[in-house]
Order: structure tokens, then C-alpha cells, then sequence
């Protein structure tokens, strides 16, 4: 294991660049603290940052999967995109309140949920509306296509069974599900998006058991009981996109147990363009996966960003952690390390590291830096994408993501 010299730029933000977003929904963090254990145990017409999956257009505004640039003289770092892994050369990383251009519309997801025969959900199905429980839960069931859409609030219980082929998309800007989650278990072909999850009793979203091809775009979710989303047993082909995740512990879980050997070859995961606003861990947490973190904005993560546990391969490239003190480390608790390579991460603080509730956490360093290992894998070997820059990730981001942004 190594770590990139990474220096930092101590920053003094306007208040409001720290503010902008969403408007926060729910209280302080709700969850009790806990180390990082085994976890439990997927929209219409797409919009997303870039290109049509597989298309090589380009993603968002981005000019390339590029390093550096920014002020002269800042100390921040950026690491260099085509460098070494875990390499990184000085530049400053350009100021986050600058306004880039919107998003592009896209036609698919981008990234791994677009391989594998793609991720239409429930395109050519019939369009079917519901505002209860009880007609969410009917719609949700069986193979057939089927497009739902959820108008208001719509109250759930334990852990909701979605079946193969469903889209399943919020009307407006105030769908919610609140009180349960939804669960996928031998599934294929789901996309979820526009949908705020509030205080799940399980998991806000349980990916589990050999599914394949979702798509969870667009959505917010806040104060689970467990995890917001988990991709465990065997599941893959998932991508992650524009999702705001706030008031939370134990955030995204790739991998179960450090025993799941059989998950080698599967979890192939991509996540870009999410908020992790304030939440703990997990951002993800990968054992034996295939996953690739681009272009996400990560503020005030008090254990750590990314870990890539038992012989995971995760690529972190192009994104921007402000006040993170372990953007990436490589191993967690008792497993064993896996590959990360980092490049193009903007890392920087504008405050000391506050003290860890999470007894695995070891000190924080001085300088905070994204620890790397190995070679992990070549993101465009399996697909077309192109980042943004990672100076531009938080303006993005925040003007972007989450539910009722589309």
C-alpha cells in the first residue's frame, strides 16, 4: 500500500457555496455509530451528465479526464489523470463556485449498467401512476415491462420486492418513499430515479442475489436504518448517478462479507455525479468488485470516502473531497487491502479533522491524501465515458443532483 503525496490548500469558502443544493430534508445524523461490517441482503426517460452509453460522446461538460489547472501557486493537489496511479503533481484545483454549463441530456446510463445487454427498465411497458402503498407494491411485482410513476408521499414498511423490467420514476419534484425500501433479488433490468428515500426501516434500496442492470439516478436519500444502497451477493452491471446522499452512517455497501469469495468477477459498479453531503462511510465500501468513482463532490465525511477491501479493483478519478480526511484507503477494519488507483482528485480542507466516532478510524494525518494499491482496472477498456474536470464537480453536482433536478 502507498500513499499519494497530496499537499493541501487551506480554503476559506463563502458560506453559500457550502450551502447550495438541496434543501436539506430530516434532522441531524440519526444513526447510531458502528464499524463497517457486512450489509444487509434499480428511471424513464434518462437524463445524466454525458455521453450516450457506449456512444464516446462526451459526458456533461467535460473536457477530458484531465489533472491539474486552477490557480498558480495553490497547494492543493491534483493527481495527474494519465500518471501513475496514486502519482500527483501541484496545481491549484480552480474555485467550486464557478458555474460550468448543465448537464447534456443522455439517452442511457453511463457506465456499467449500460454492458450486459443494457438497462431499459420499463421501456415499451405500460405507464401506470400510483400515490399508496399498495399500489406501489402490486405495480412493482412480476416480469412484465412497466413504467410507475409515484405522485406524493408514498409510506412503506420493511423491505418491497421489485421485479424485472420496471421503471419506477417520481412525478415532480416532491415523490417520496418514506419508511421502507425496496428489495431486488434475482432481478434484471431496473431503473429508479426522481425518488427522495427517508427514514428506511432496512435499507433504502437492497441490490442482492446475481441481479443485473440498474440504473439508480437522480434520487435522495437520507436517515436509513442500515445502508441507503447495498449491491451485494453476486450483483452487478449497476450505475449510480447524480444520487445526493445525506444524514447517514453507512452509505453504500459493495460486498457483503470478507468470506463472499464467489463475489470475484461480479459487483461491477460505476458511480458518478453523486453528493455525499455530510454522511459518514461507505462512499462506497467495495470488497472483491469491479467499481469505478468518477466525478463525485464528497464534503464532510467524517470516517472516510472510498475503500477498496479484499482484492476489490476501484478506480477514484476526478473527484472533489473537501474536508474528507481519508479520501481513499485501501483496506478497512479487519479485511484485507484491495487495488485503488486514484488520479485527478481534487483533495482539500478548510478546517482541522474533527475527532471520528468509528473505532477503525485510525488518527488523521496531516495532510489528508487518497491512499493507493496495485493497478485496479482500466475504466475505458469497458466503456465510453468522458469526466469532467474535478474543479468543476461540486458546482455540478450541487446544481444537479438529487431528486427533483431533472
Amino acid at each position: 500500500m502507498s500513499s499519494s503525496s497530496n499537499s493541501v490548500r487551506t480554503l476559506v469558502f463563502p458560506l453559500a457555496i457550502l450551502a447550495i443544493g438541496l434543501p436539506a430534508c430530516g434532522g441531524a445524523e440519526t444513526n447510531p455509530p458502528s464499524t463497517d461490517g457486512a450489509g444487509g441482503s434499480g428511471g424513464s426517460a434518462p437524463i445524466g451528465a454525458g455521453a450516450t452509453a457506449g456512444s464516446g460522446a462526451t459526458a456533461g461538460s467535460g473536457s477530458g479526464a484531465t489533472g491539474g489547472g486552477g490557480e498558480p501557486g495553490g497547494s492543493s493537489v491534483t493527481s495527474g489523470a494519465g500518471g501513475a496511479p496514486g502519482a500527483s503533481t501541484a496545481g491549484a484545483g480552480g474555485d467550486p463556485s464557478t458555474d460550468p454549463p448543465p448537464p447534456a441530456p443522455d439517452d442511457g446510463p453511463i457506465g456499467f449498467a449500460s454492458l450486459n445487454g443494457g438497462t431499459t427498465g420499463g421501456e415499451g411497458g405500460m405507464v401506470v401512476t400510483v400515490s399508496d402503498a399498495a399500489s406501489l407494491t402490486e405495480a412493482m411485482v412480476g416480469t412484465e415491462p412497466l413504467i410507475i410513476q409515484i405522485s406524493g408521499t408514498i409510506e412503506l414498511s420493511g423491505m418491497n420486492d421489485v421485479g424485472s423490467n420496471k421503471t419506477i420514476v417520481g412525478l415532480g419534484s416532491d415523490a417520496k418513499i418514506v419508511g421502507g425500501g425496496l428489495y431486488l433479488y434475482r432481478e434484471k433490468n431496473v431503473i429508479i430515479r426522481n425518488i427522495t428515500f427517508q427514514d428506511a426501516n432496512e435499507d433504502a434500496i437492497g441490490i442482492t442475489t446475481e441481479t443485473t442492470n440498474v440504473w439508480i439516478d437522480h434520487c435522495t436519500f437520507m436517515n436509513g436504518a442500515d445502508g441507503l444502497v447495498d449491491i451485494v451477493r453476486e450483483s452487478s452491471y449497476v450505475t449510480l448517478s447524480w444520487n445526493v446522499f445525506r444524514n447517514h452512517h453507512k452509505t453504500i455497501l459493495i460486498g457483503h462479507s470478507d468470506a463472499a469469495s464467489s463475489d470475484a468477477g461480479f459487483l461491477k459498479v460505476t458511480l458518478h455525479h453523486n453528493w455525499f453531503d455530510a454522511t459518514q462511510t461507505r462512499h462506497p465500501s467495495v470488497r472483491f468488485g469491479q467499481v469505478h468513482v468518477f466525478n463525485n463532490y464528497y464534503l464532510n465525511n467524517l470516517s472516510y470516502g472510498v475503500a477498496s477491501r479484499m482484492e476489490a479493483d476501484v478506480v477514484v478519478e476526478e473527484n472533489y473531497f473537501l474536508n474528507t480526511w481519508f479520501p481513499c484507503r485501501a483496506g478497512y477494519a479487519d479485511s484485507e487491502p484491495g487495488d485503488i488507483v486514484e488520479r485527478g482528485n481534487i483533495i482539500e480542507t478548510t478546517m482541522p479533522p474533527p475527532p471520528s466516532e468509528d473505532p477503525n478510524d485510525p488518527p488523521p494525518p496531516a495532510t489528508p491524501v487518497c491512499e493507493t494499491r496495485g493497478a485496479a482496472f482500466d475504466p475505458a477498456a469497458a466503456y465510453s465515458y468522458t469526466a469532467d474536470p474535478a474543479e468543476n464537480v461540486p458546482a455540478l453536482v450541487m446544481g444537479h443532483a438529487g431528486a427533483g433536478r431533472l
